[in-house]
């Protein structure tokens, strides 16, 4: 009793702030707030004295009753602007799809956020054949003047989107719009006005991206995934496309379909200017050459964080993306999520360290004490490559890689790599932080032992029986760097990465 009474206590805004921290667990379930306002009726009172909690509505097209959730949602937010979320399975009733829709559009001077998401059940894009249907019944608002963000992202193996869009294409008018992500349909609004942009696969002309530009001089994120790989001689007679809002830029690659591989594009990576970029993203291994296709590493003089997924950088044709990478000096934060670490920044001082470069396809992913060692236990030292070695067809680098570093993040499958870190930490006192993933942070506490006094990699079940078991102790790396540095749990990036693991 004594328990209810100090929760009848309470004010209505702080019950309104705990229903709606509620809410927030659940991403956005309706259904929760409806079954805190049949509580009592202070309860209810409370959820329906604050319109604002029924502002954020992801729909379960898995309910039976989804289209009165979303009815009531709308009708309990009042005047308020509003948030609403359709994950569309493939398997969903158009007439319910259609029925929320419309209630949507009956609302839609106060729409501020819509997204529109579908995953194919097959890899086929004709498994979900009433997509482009889905997008059709916003033509039935014609303006959404309030709208801020717009997602429209269905999977689809051959994603193309082009910028040129025919009057017969625009659906929707949405003078505030200023986030925009679009992955596997057509653009159904204007590029206008812009600050973040995402498109996948995006295969337009040179002129269309420029009327882009132009038309959003406040762009500030560009996230292209899928950006076709081409050659285009005929990028090499135009004028540049300075962007000097744009902070933030996020890009993987794919080759075109021999289908699409002719179609009238243009290459634009290597017509863009970008003097005020400080967030560099790349992702996969479809790396195209960086010296040939962006501008060189000067002009990326306000460069503060660079994050590298999935990129190989081991190859003989990768060695001059790995010189390109390095020439970014100004990079403080770097962020390497499966990819070759120790490669792009060397560590130790042994000036005649051997080097033997593995396989990108064959790195060791245990993250037991059973790790397969690639080679007989090694030392810290004879690990790593020595800071003034060059990979293949490389100049030595003049001095220290990044000397403004300041704070680096992994996510790794390698345990060799969890002891680069701990030895780049040691190297470089100037480093203040440390992010990691939950399996970079288990090697750290799990996977690396000291046999005589040295420490390296657990070494693996054949090797045990060669070394006397008082001379190997068990070490967690992670407490020792927690140490010297703060650590933290690893961001996440821009771009989603669904491919094989280096």
């Amino acid at each position: 009793m004594e328990d209810a009474a100090t929760i009848s206590s309470l004010p209505g805004e702080i019950l309104a702030q705990i229903f709606k921290s509620g809410t927030v667990l659940s991403s956005g379930c309706i259904a929760s707030l409806i079954k805190y306002s049949a509580v009592s009726q202070r309860w209810r009172s409370a959820a329906l004295d604050y319109p604002d909690l029924w502002t954020t509505i992801n729909v379960s097209f898995a309910a039976r009753n989804v289209v009165a959730l979303v009815k009531t949602s709308l009708e309990r937010s009042k005047s308020c602007l509003f948030d609403i979320t359709l994950p569309v399975p493939p398997s969903a009733d158009m007439a319910i799809v259609t029925s929320v829709m419309l209630l949507v559009v009956q609302h839609v001077h106060r729409l501020r956020r819509l997204a529109i998401t579908g995953r194919l059940a097959s890899p086929t894009p004709f498994a979900f054949p009433n997509r482009e249907e889905i997008f059709a019944l916003l033509q039935n608002a014609q303006r959404a003047p309030r709208l801020a963000v717009l997602e429209l992202s269905f999977s689809d193996p051959q994603p193309y989107v082009s910028m040129g869009i025919s009057p017969g294409q625009l659906l929707l008018q949405a003078p505030s719009l200023i986030s925009f992500r679009i992955h596997g349909v057509t653009s159904p609004v204007p590029f206008v006005g812009l600050r973040s942009l995402d498109i996948q696969g995006l295969r337009t002309s040179y002129a269309d991206f420029r009327d882009m530009v132009v038309a959003s001089p406040l762009l500030t994120e560009l996230v292209l995934p899928k950006l076709r790989l081409m050659l285009d001689p005929q990028s090499k007679s135009l004028a540049p496309i300075e962007i000097p809002s744009l902070k933030t830029l996020a890009l993987s690659f794919c080759k075109p379909h021999p289908s699409n591989q002719f179609a009238p594009c243009h290459a634009l990576l290597p017509l863009l200017s970008l003097p005020n970029v400080e967030y560099l993203e790349l992702a996969g291994s479809e790396i195209p050459d960086l010296a040939t296709s962006c501008q060189p590493p000067s002009a990326f003089a306000k460069l503060r964080t660079l994050r590298l997924v999935n990129v190989s950088m081991v190859r003989k044709d990768e060695a001059d993306n790995c010189a390109y990478l390095r020439a970014l000096t100004t990079v403080e934060s770097l962020e390497l999520i499966h990819s070759h670490a120790e490669y792009l920044v060397p560590t130790g001082s042994k000036p005649n360290s051997k080097l033997r470069l593995p396989k990108a396809r064959h790195r060791t992913r245990s993250i037991s004490r059973e790790v397969r060692s690639r080679s007989l236990l090694r030392p810290v030292e004879q690990v790593h490559f020595d800071p003034g070695l060059a990979l293949p067809h490389e100049a030595p680098p003049s001095g220290p890689i990044y000397p403004n570093l300041r704070a680096v993040s992994l996510d790794t499958l390698i345990a060799a790599e969890a002891l680069w870190l701990y030895q780049l930490v040691q190297e470089r006192p100037d480093i203040r932080l440390v992010r990691l993933s939950a399996v970079a942070e288990r090697h750290l506490a799990t996977s690396l032992r000291t046999v005589n006094d040295v420490l390296q990699e657990s070494p693996s079940r054949l090797l045990e029986n060669r070394i006397d078991a008082t001379d190997v102790h068990p070490v967690d790396v992670a407490k020792l760097l927690r140490e010297r540095v703060a650590v933290a749990h690893i961001d996440d990036g821009y771009i989603q990465w669904q491919g094989a693991v280096i």
